[in-house]
């Protein structure tokens, strides 16, 4: 007989199921969690969409686009505060926002400066969205992080993309194509996560 518990014991005991950490209301309104991904795919089809037409104000159109994202992750941050989802949420609407906002003020200078603006946003949420989900333990956490490395490698390949001889113009087209496929891969996310929260 054993006066307390194990090493092993103390260890497993410390193994928590993620479900398990959010709050009741959130697994209630697990529709809410769904309508912020499919709301994020939406915006992906809109700037895929967007990008066939290379023109600078496509630029401006890709600043609101990340305005709507960045609204939409608020909303949600503020449905699901108290538990560790609201930072994931947080971290989506300032990134979005603050990006919304560059495109929106500095962008129309060049498009060295949109594709700067861009490039630097992926690799930053990309980071961002590895690191927040699993240090939070959010319960799905493999697809944001997935989608985490997605657009981290983004970045470096949009950077790269400039640097090499191509039409002006067409970054546009490169820029939005990249902006969807961030805005899909964090829109699925969340979608699994909402499905999974149904479930529980």
């Amino acid at each position: 007989m054993t006066d307390g518990p194990t090493e092993r014991e103390k260890f497993m005991s410390t193994q928590v199921d993620p479900f398990a950490l959010v709050p009741p209301q959130v697994i209630q309104h697990w529709g809410m969690s769904l309508a912020v991904g499919m709301g994020l795919i939406a915006l992906a089809i809109v700037a895929w969409l967007r990008s066939s037409r290379s023109s600078i104000d496509s630029v401006y159109f890709f600043g609101w686009l990340f305005i709507i994202a960045s609204a939409i992750e608020a909303i949600d941050a503020y449905m699901t505060g108290g538990w560790s989802g609201f930072y994931l949420h947080l971290v989506g609407a300032v990134l979005f926002g603050v990006t919304g906002f560059m495109l929106l003020t500095y962008a129309k200078t060049s498009t060295e400066i949109a594709t700067l603006i861009a490039a630097m946003y992926f690799i930053i949420a990309g980071i961002l969205n590895i690191v927040a989900p699993m240090a939070a333990n959010v319960p799905d956490r493999g697809w944001h992080v997935l989608a985490g490395f997605i657009t981290l490698i983004l970045g470096p390949v949009l950077l790269g993309y400039r640097t090499g001889k191509r039409v002006q113009m067409s970054a546009f087209r490169v820029i939005g194509i990249f902006i969807g496929i961030d805005l899909l891969f964090r829109g699925l996310a969340f979608t699994f996560l909402a499905l999974d929260l149904r479930n529980h």
